[in-house]
């Protein structure tokens, strides 16, 4: 069995709030609700990007032209800013020191070849279970001041397993309630469960060589070497999130189409009508 896992970040909405007051450019509480689920701490991360944030902007001004892009409707009115010379990353990670303390450090990369590309903010961590790396992808709009509350909508992810063969297999879902309270679903249905869904059965697989792998045995079987979580898109419509899920699946992860994709029916409405087909058969 693969070893036991850290307990997540409880959510403190009322300190995300009070930070939120004191930042310049992020809405912790956006931060927060995004990385539900994880070990990751929100407010300490909120605070690291704030202060990325507003060094990048006292250089380029770009932040506060993003901020009021968004504060002016963000997608609604066009397409989010960019700048002519890359993309903007902020990698926010998250580590332990020497001490076996954690502590949390902010990169801002120019990608050259990326220019024209919205800018993102990786949430970088180190799995302390399984010894592997792990990056949640976020949209850096997403976690600006001045969004909607994201409460009762819909956010659409992408979860990618690098294997230890140099593979890169995908599946797209939607949910209601934070990405990675439905990661953690699809865990523990893969581990204690057993489940024979084709995302569950490849998890659960990947894990366990990975696990048996940090107790010596050699098996050659693939094992996990890192997981990225992608948020697609997020404060969405239920109807707004099935067209892109299903857009997203029949493109990248459909099983029956694509070697690398780990869903098994189409994404959407047609996701939908193929599971009710399911249920009426039993």
């Amino acid at each position: 069995m693969p070893p036991r896992l850290l307990p997540a970040f409880k959510p403190d909405w009322l300190a995300a709030s009070a930070l939120t007051e004191r930042l310049l450019f992020v809405d912790a509480t956006m931060l927060m609700h995004l990385s539900r689920g994880l070990t990751f701490d929100p407010l300490r991360s909120a605070e690291v990007l704030d202060n990325a944030l507003c060094a990048l902007d006292e250089k380029t001004g770009y932040v506060s032209q993003m901020q009021a892009w968004v504060r002016g409707g963000g997608l609604h009115n066009g397409e989010c800013p960019t700048l002519p010379t890359g993309r903007i990353v902020v990698d926010v990670t998250e580590a332990m020191n020497a001490e076996r303390k954690i502590i949390h450090s902010a990169a801002i990369l120019n990608m050259e070849k990326e220019a024209g590309i919205a800018p993102v903010l990786f949430l970088s961590m180190v799995s302390p279970a399984l010894d592997i790396g792990m990056r949640v992808e976020v949209p850096l709009r997403a976690v600006l001041l001045g969004n909607p509350p994201l409460e009762n909508t819909y956010t659409v992810y992408l979860h990618s397993l690098l294997t230890s063969e140099g593979k890169e297999l995908v599946y797209y879902g939607i949910t209601k309630r934070g990405w990675n309270l439905r990661f953690n679903e699809h865990t523990r249905f893969a581990i204690a469960q057993k489940s024979r869904r084709l995302f569950a059965r490849t998890l659960r697989d990947l894990i366990t060589a990975r696990a048996d792998e940090l107790f010596g045995v050699q098996d050659g079987k693939p094992k996990l070497r890192g997981l990225i979580t992608t948020i697609i898109a997020t404060g969405l419509s239920h109807a707004e999130a099935l067209d892109v899920e299903e857009a997203m699946v029949d493109k990248y992860s459909l099983a029956a189409k694509h070697p690398n994709g780990l869903n098994m029916i189409p994404g959407g409405v047609a996701g939908l009508r193929r599971a009710a087909s399911f249920r009426r058969k039993k």
